[in-house]
């Protein structure tokens, strides 16, 4: 149902028979003053509330179409609404409004998204919506057949689930499109985004926020939109470097300062009146505060911890400019990508290590052969050198995106003669194969490869640690190395469930693709 158009019909719904406790009509805000003014119980009834108008302001204004069930929807919601009404009566509200502003901004719903009661997975669309319940609907038939193991190693062949999920309809429809054609259409997409001027107007406006309360303050965009594979629905990422933290201010041993700044920020956005809290996220590794610029409606991401999220960015820029094949790659499979089951970052470090892997990109740990190019960031080496491709000794690569899609198929696919994700680690650090995840299990840090010196260090020093954030999550399904901040695997979050969903579509997509073009040989 469509909360939106719920809330259009209680604006123009009659109360005047309701004059025996309420004296007046209620319009939308009255209606959510009235529910607002009650005591703390109806808590969850403010959160709803809240959601109904973030969403009524989401539609455009003017005359809107209502199908039946939406229409049936709203008539039980009225129904409910007057008996609720005619049960109630108006009180003062005692409560601190500072407070209850500050929970408001802990506890939310978005307002344009439903969660999945399984996963908690945010959708939007009717269809995907359905194909999301369906892939349900197969996992909890195959684990009323299939025991699941206590414990799994997820260092060894086969310790991924092999499942016989087929390819979905969208999924073979878009694999029937000319990937050229997709190509072109995203890169254009994503060159307008790069560039975008609401990128600097919503950063420039941040940043004439904050200076007051933090003189020092400097903003550094980073992620999709910055590094080129961005579209118009991704959300501004930016570093908010408050009192000169660019290269680490040891958060880790003082989380409690960090959490004081992130509070403080949000309370200075708030005041403003031109910035919506979306959320505030605290205990996650890297913690931001979700918002979004009401000028232009645009999503921000800000963190907090400092500099390596935009020197990854940087990076990223660096190599699509060397090969721009990469990031045409990086732009099919995000349209491939349907399910989520990886975001544009993990998905681009995938693509530079398979041109690593055939010697068409340089290693990170070749860009940072001189130390003369170091930047070091809480202990982790972000600097690099930025040869060109003449100076590397490296031909610009001129391969249909068909071919280089296959390629990237064959490469990560469970049946792969030459590589397996199962028991090795995708490293563009290193850039080669020759990375197991059994390398980093031993206790003296012995197998750890030479080149990783820092990592060592790390892993010594947080051997006997409980904290798992402070852990490198080898013994996943899925290792993808972070090319910095060695210790950390981009992928760890993704449970094996979904892996071995991803390792089939890889799998059936090679199939598909392969089937096709024998269809087309004479």
């Amino acid at each position: 149902m469509s909360w939106c158009s719920a809330i259009w019909c209680l604006k123009t719904f009659d109360f005047e028979d309701q004059e025996r406790k309420i004296q007046h009509t209620l319009n939308t805000r009255t209606i959510q003053r009235f529910i607002l003014e009650r005591s703390k119980n109806y808590f969850s009834t403010n959160v709803i509330i809240e959601t109904l108008i973030h969403n009524l302001a989401m539609y455009d204004s003017g005359p809107k179409n209502i199908d039946a069930f939406t229409l049936d929807q709203i008539e039980q919601l009225m129904d409910k609404m007057k008996l609720f009404l005619e049960e109630c009566t108006l009180v003062p509200f005692e409560e601190d409004k500072k407070q209850w502003n500050k929970l408001l901004a802990y506890y939310y719903q978005q307002p344009n998204v439903v969660r999945c009661r399984v996963c908690s997975k945010c959708l939007n669309e009717y269809e995907a919506v359905m194909d999301h319940i369906k892939m349900h609907e197969r996992q909890t038939e195959q684990a009323e057949n299939v025991p699941k193991p206590v414990k799994m190693n997820y260092m060894v062949k086969n310790c991924i689930p092999r499942t016989g999920e087929r390819l979905s309809k969208n999924t073979k429809k878009f694999l029937t499109k000319n990937p050229t054609t997709i190509v072109k259409s995203y890169l254009a997409e994503s060159n307008y985004v790069q560039i975008d001027i609401d990128n600097d107007r919503v950063q420039q406006h941040l940043e004439k926020c904050l200076k007051k309360d933090f003189p020092s303050v400097k903003l550094y965009p980073f992620g999709s939109r910055v590094s080129g594979t961005g579209s118009l629905s991704s959300d501004l990422d930016v570093f908010v470097d408050l009192q000169n933290g660019y290269f680490g201010r040891n958060y880790n041993t003082k989380p409690d300062e960090l959490t004081e700044l992130i509070e403080r920020v949000q309370d200075i956005l708030r005041s403003t009146k031109r910035w919506t809290i979306e959320a505030i996220i605290l205990n996650a590794r890297v913690p931001l505060l979700r918002v979004i610029s009401l000028d232009n409606d645009l999503h921000c991401d800000l963190t907090f911890s400092n500099g390596l999220a935009h020197r990854n960015s940087m990076l990223l820029q660096y190599l699509f400019t060397l090969q721009p094949t990469s990031r045409m790659l990086v732009c099919y499979l995000k349209n491939w990508n349907r399910e989520n089951c990886l975001n544009a970052y993990t998905l681009s470090l995938m693509v530079i290590y398979m041109y690593q892997c055939h010697k068409w990109l340089p290693s990170v740990a070749k860009l940072q052969e001189d130390p003369s190019n170091d930047i070091i960031i809480d202990d982790w080496n972000g600097g690099f050198a930025t040869p060109t491709l003449q100076e590397l000794n490296i031909q610009l690569l001129d391969v249909p995106i068909p071919e280089l899609v296959n390629m990237f198929f064959e490469l990560y696919s469970l049946k792969s003669k030459c590589f397996s994700v199962e028991s090795h680690v995708i490293c563009p650090y290193i850039g080669e194969k020759n990375v197991t995840k059994s390398s980093f299990e031993l206790s003296n840090c012995d197998g750890i490869p030479p080149q990783m010196e820092r990592l060592k260090r790390y892993m010594l020093k947080h051997q006997d640690d409980k904290n798992p954030r402070n852990q490198f999550a080898y013994n996943r399904p899925l290792v993808v190395q972070d090319p910095f901040e060695h210790c950390h695997n981009v992928a760890k979050a993704i449970p094996v469930e979904i892996a071995a969903r991803l390792m089939r579509s890889i799998d059936s997509s090679l199939e598909w693709l392969g089937a096709a073009v024998a269809l087309d040989e004479p």
